[in-house]
């Protein structure tokens, strides 16, 4: 009696937990960042485009990677802005809305911006790294998930670096 205890007590938890999990659990896709970058009352708008990867821990958590590419350049008294590179780790927490097409969802991670600024003659490149988050909604059909939502690169040293993602991935 007691080994079929011991072993329903470690059972239970395991198969709990494989209820939970998706049978796919990688996914892949692409996002667009609109970035409106604040300093000083200065504010400069900047957008990247990004290749996004991630495995699903279960149906609520997902790793999520990023890598990006700024999509264009911002402009503020005869400088040049732009984001050279953008390196991104967050964990993705989900929650579904009824049926489960519907999500909200919120991220909590770690990025990494290489940026240039440039005038005629002179050109400065550096990168920062900053703790990010954001929070949406997402929509799935299928193997397809549309998110939409704020995010917040980057918050230190008297910069504030926000905007929204659009976000498509495809579950393998």
């Amino acid at each position: 009696m007691k080994k079929l205890i011991l072993v329903s007590a470690l059972v239970v938890p395991i198969s709990a937990m494989s209820m939970t999990l998706d049978k796919n659990r990688l996914y892949m896709g692409g996002s667009y960042s609109n970035i409106d970058i604040q300093s000083d009352g200065v504010s400069i708008d900047l957008s990247t485009l990004s290749v996004v990867g991630g495995f699903r821990v279960n149906r609520f958590v997902a790793l999520e990677g990023r890598l990006g590419q700024g999509q264009s350049k911002g402009n503020f008294a005869g400088a040049v802005f732009e984001i050279d590179r953008y390196v991104g780790l967050n964990l993705v927490g989900t929650y579904p809305l009824g049926d489960d097409s519907f999500r909200l969802y919120g991220s909590l991670g770690y990025n990494d911006i290489e940026f240039t600024g440039s005038v005629p003659g002179f050109r400065v490149s550096d990168s920062t790294d900053s703790v990010n988050y954001g929070l949406g909604i997402s929509y799935v059909v299928g193997p397809l998930e549309y998110r939409i939502g704020y995010e917040n690169f980057y918050d230190k040293d008297s910069i504030k670096a926000d905007g929204y993602t659009i976000t498509v991935n495809y579950t393998f």
